[in-house]
């Protein structure tokens, strides 16, 4: 006889063989016994955890001629020819390979035709998503009504891609991703009746690696069988998996986390290089290093909350569960939580980089170095806790401490007006002032004090530029850049704005009607004895906003990187600041 793979020889052929979907089974036994079919079912969840299985189980037990209590007898000529995939009358169709409006045409004309025999006829259209939009529309009106005796149930890995218009008409099943625990009884199952000896660790370790499919772990199976042929007499245990799969095994993780904790550098090395070797997924490898970290955090959270933890809640084996234990009493929950952050970021960057052993490898030394860390923390908390009494009198308040950050391109703290540009490098789309828009003015408001002739000109140029940009923001951003000197005899008052000759705000600040909006701006502002003059020996004049800005901005970068704390913390890890982000200068 031809050989028949693990997983399609123990695949399910009855509701009693299913695992870990009772709710979706009790749901169709329920509705077959209560005469409550549904025209249409969506069957979603992950791979390989029996979505079409239980299409096909379904479909016996409504063409079943001597169904048992909702449950088809598989004794039945109906029952066999669906087995053995030969019934005219339950239609298996592939969704990737018939995902146009003709293959959709085609199942319309043929829906009209009834059953050649039994009572319904069912459509099974596997990975339904992959049908085409046009496909889905073509087939709303024969889902929304079809005849009494067609049931359609669609299979699908991915739902978010299925219209809601599908989705509405049909009945939704969520199947469940299986657990380890469930997995193992399965398999144990299965070896139990090949005759095949594996031991507990073995069985464990297929389980975590098949990812919540029962068919990964059949196939997972059946390649290590294959790998060792004919087992006789002998018991393959976990290094047998290892060996034969070419993936990690539960030791190699919790001795990566060991060797984390213990600072073993030389050894956390070898074993990348080993992982890296033997031609493992470094990527996976991170993963489950990061899934063990997981549980050594519940592990650690239920010995600080002084709480139970067993087992069977973590999904894990008992000795899995103690020799998380062991390692939990060399670690808090702040290292933990450092870890996956370092570990998480190194996953993200596995998937792309040039040389992945290389990331993961300065990933594995940098969380040997959290105690360093806490160092730094502890030294940066003095001039935060000497802050926090406020300055003495007399002396300067310390600038901000800066936020290095290593990888991410630098972000000024707010977005700047566009610069002036030189020579030919005019910008597309110049603005237009053409719109004038009167700023209008209210003797209550606070701002009158930077309005009077005796306020600080800087403090005034600056409210009434701000004044401005709320108005017509365009405008704003000219003045902005603009070079000035107010000047006051008696009431009057004399502002001159000076641009860089033949540049681009010199040009647009000289237009008939941008000059006139500026000089009914300043008067509106200023008052009506305001005069304006304009020229272009900005040197002869203050430093526009954006300049003084720009200096302020200097000032405050070059202050922080002389910041102790920053320069404690470049000695510690001997890095180089990358970017100075200044935040919150306003407040």
């Amino acid at each position: 006889m031809e050989y028949l793979a693990i997983a399609r020889k123990w695949r399910p052929q009855e509701f009693g063989d299913l695992v870990g979907q009772a709710h979706v089974v009790q749901t169709l036994k329920n509705a077959i016994r209560l005469g409550r079919v549904s025209h249409a079912y969506l069957f979603c969840g992950a791979r390989g955890v029996g979505k079409t299985s239980v299409a096909r189980i379904f479909a016996k037990s409504l063409r079943c001629t001597q169904p048992i209590d909702g449950v088809a007898c598989h004794k039945c000529t109906e029952c066999i020819a669906i087995a053995e995939s030969r019934s005219v009358d339950v239609v298996e169709i592939d969704g990737a390979s018939n995902n146009g409006v003709e293959a959709v045409r085609s199942l319309r004309e043929n829906v009209a035709y009834g059953a050649a025999t039994g009572a319904y006829k069912i459509y099974i259209i596997d990975e339904v998503h992959m049908l085409s939009l046009s496909a889905f529309n073509a087939l709303l009106k024969t889902l929304e009504e079809p005849p009494p005796y067609v049931v359609f149930i669609f299979a699908t890995t991915e739902v978010q891609k299925i219209p809601q218009t599908i989705l509405s008409r049909c009945q939704r099943f969520e199947f469940r991703r299986l657990t380890q625990g469930q997995i193992v009884e399965r398999l144990n199952q299965v070896l139990t009746a090949e005759q095949i000896t594996l031991s507990e660790e073995g069985v464990r370790l297929l389980a975590s690696h098949a990812d919540g499919s029962l068919r990964d772990g059949l196939s997972l199976l059946d390649q290590v069988l294959s790998y060792f042929g004919p087992s006789g007499n002998r018991t393959f245990d976990e290094a047998a998996v290892v060996e034969a799969l070419g993936v990690h095994g539960t030791a190699e993780i919790r001795g990566f986390l060991s060797d984390v904790l213990g600072k073993n550098i030389p050894g956390l090395l070898t074993r990348i290089e080993t992982a890296y070797v033997s031609g493992m997924d470094l990527k996976n490898f991170a993963e489950h290093c990061l899934e063990d970290l997981r549980l050594l955090y519940l592990v650690v959270l239920a010995r600080d909350a002084r709480s139970g933890l067993s087992s069977e809640s973590l999904d894990i084996s008992p000795q899995h569960l103690i020799d998380l234990q062991k390692i939990a009493e060399h670690t808090e929950l702040v290292a933990i939580e450092r870890m996956a952050q370092i570990l998480s970021k190194t996953i993200d960057q596995l998937g792309w980089c040039a040389q992945p052993r290389f990331a993961l490898e300065m990933a594995a030394v940098r969380m040997t170095k959290l105690d360093r860390l806490e160092e730094m923390e502890s030294f940066e908390a003095l001039p935060t806790a000497a802050a926090s009494a406020g300055p003495a009198a007399g002396q300067p308040t310390a600038a901000p401490a800066p936020i290095v950050r290593h990888s991410q391109p630098p972000q000024n703290f707010r977005p700047a007006p566009t610069p002036a540009p030189t020579g030919a490098q005019r910008p597309t789309g110049p603005p237009n002032f053409s719109e004038s828009r009167e700023v209008q003015g209210d003797p209550r408001d606070p701002r009158n004090e930077m309005r009077s002739a005796s306020a600080d000109p800087q403090t005034a140029w600056k409210g009434f530029v701000e004044t401005v940009i709320k108005k017509r923001p365009l405008l704003g951003a000219l003045l902005y850049h603009a070079n000035f000197e107010i000047t006051t005899e008696g009431n009057a008052r004399t502002i001159t704005l000076a641009f860089p000759a033949g540049s681009f705000y010199e040009r647009q600040a000289s237009e008939g009607k941008n000059r006139k909006e500026i000089e009914d701006n300043l008067k509106t502002f200023f008052g009506p004895s305001t005069h304006f003059i304009l020229n272009n020996e900005p040197l002869r004049a203050r430093p526009s906003l954006e300049a003084a800005r720009m200096e302020e901005e200097k000032k405050l970068r070059d202050e922080a990187l002389s910041h102790p704390s920053v320069l404690k913390t470049k000695e510690i890890f001997q890095a180089e600041v990358i970017e100075v982000n200044l935040e919150n200068r306003d407040g």
